[in-house]
């Protein structure tokens, strides 16, 4: 890779961090459903949501019909978060204006109003749909395009999906971390042992939905080698086994050749806003995935980071101090703290690439080409229009423990299609 052709200029990184609606990158941000909250946890009252820049309240109305409203009530600008909600809609706490999923008035009590006031009068919407336990939002223009029906979210199995977390970065530096498979080696490598061992193997090739990579790494006193493909899906979700890093060649038992019952996790980077991200994470054990598989995967830690600071250890006020950071032990607690340790926004005109980042040059390719896309009035990569081709989207994940013979032939074929 030439040099040159790797640089990001200061211009550029604002560009394709930036999350607002006037934006390039947020128009494209916009073309995409976002999920924005655990369906289970959406009940009889409304809550306060903050996605990509735009402040809004979520809820779900006595029929069981889910609405996305702006936050602020256009009667006084109350907060419609602190509202009740009935059988029509949400009303305002405040004066009792009501409003349905729609964002249409339908009640000012108090005051007779003729219809052309009401119908003046439309607070800001945008459409909700509930697929695998999670709540997606759109907020891009009409006409909307499908929710994807990922396999991980429809197919039948055990499934669980939760909130792990938040962090005080852009959302592509989280984004970009999924496509690095270099770095697990030296964040992770306490926690998961079974990639201590650098990659001795990385390939990178775009997909439909976006672009998967492909690590392979000796275990096992070298004799076999742990190989998996992980996949990131427009516009920054990635998606992997999960078994990686836990494994020796004795530990897939049954699954072992049977990778449609492996078990998958996907983690969604949500942009707050520019300098916020929300992690939202589905794993999914596959239909007649063995048992023992499952409890490990429950075991979601909370991103929570090491705060570094200027003289974070003196501001512990402890008794006895230490300087110098102890490294978390979960793998999310790692990511965190490195990726928030970037700062808000990672200075990426000031970054020095190598051959192993090739899967953040393709990202950002793949960014920039969707910008080309929504300004010409075209649909970016990933988005689906297509009802047929919508039934059950499969993305297959894939990891093994190969010998070296298999391995030598995998990686061949890999490096010659790449």
């Amino acid at each position: 890779m030439d040099r040159c052709d790797l640089t990001v200029s200061r211009d550029e990184n604002v560009e394709l961090t930036s999350t607002g609606a006037d934006t390039a990158m947020g128009r494209v941000l916009r073309c995409y459903w976002w999920p924005i909250a655990i369906a289970a946890d959406l009940e009889d009252r409304p809550t306060y949501v903050r996605v990509l820049g735009e402040d809004l309240v979520l809820f779900r109305d006595k029929r069981g019909r889910f609405g996305l409203l702006g936050a602020r009530c256009p009667h006084r600008r109350a907060n419609l978060c602190i509202g009740t909600t009935g059988a029509e809609g949400l009303r305002c706490r405040y004066h009792g204006w009501l409003f349905d999923t729609q964002g249409r008035l339908l009640d000012t009590p108090g005051v007779s109003l003729g219809p052309d006031f009401k119908d003046g009068v439309r607070q800001l919407s945008y459409p909700v749909q509930e697929l695998g336990g999670v709540l997606f939002a759109y907020l891009g223009p009409a006409p909307a395009p499908l929710l994807p029906r990922f396999d991980f979210l429809i197919r039948p199995g055990f499934r669980i999906a939760r909130i792990i977390g938040f962090s005080d970065s852009n959302w592509l530096q989280l984004a970009e971390n999924g496509v690095d498979p270099l770095h697990v080696t030296f964040a992770h490598a306490m926690t998961w042992k079974g990639v201590a061992s650098a990659p001795v193997h990385m390939s990178f090739m775009e997909t439909k939905w976006g672009l998967v990579y492909r690590s392979g790494r000796p275990i096992d006193r070298k004799d076999h080698y742990s190989f998996r493909e992980q996949h990131w899906l427009m516009p920054g979700a990635t998606l992997a086994s999960e078994g990686y890093g836990r494994m020796t060649s004795n530990d897939f038992g049954d699954v072992r050749g049977r990778h449609d019952l492996m078990p998958r996790g996907v983690r969604y980077n949500v942009p707050i806003d520019d300098s916020h991200t929300m992690l939202v994470r589905v794993i999914w054990l596959p239909e007649g995935t063995q048992a023992q598989y499952s409890e490990p995967l429950l075991q979601s830690p909370d991103w929570r980071r090491q705060t570094i600071e200027p003289y974070s250890e003196y501001r512990r006020m402890e008794d006895t101090t230490k300087l110098g950071y102890e490294w978390p032990v979960s793998v999310s607690a790692q990511d965190a703290t490195i990726l928030d340790s970037m700062g808000p926004i990672s200075d990426r005109e000031h970054e020095n690439l190598m051959p192993s980042d090739r899967g953040v040059v393709i990202v950002r390719k793949l960014l920039r080409d969707a910008m080309v896309a929504v300004a010409a009035n075209k649909d970016p990569k990933g988005t689906v229009r297509d009802e047929t081709m919508n039934r059950v989207i499969e993305v297959p994940v894939f990891e093994d423990v190969l010998s070296k013979p298999e391995f030598d032939r995998t990686t061949q074929a890999y490096m010659a299609a790449e």
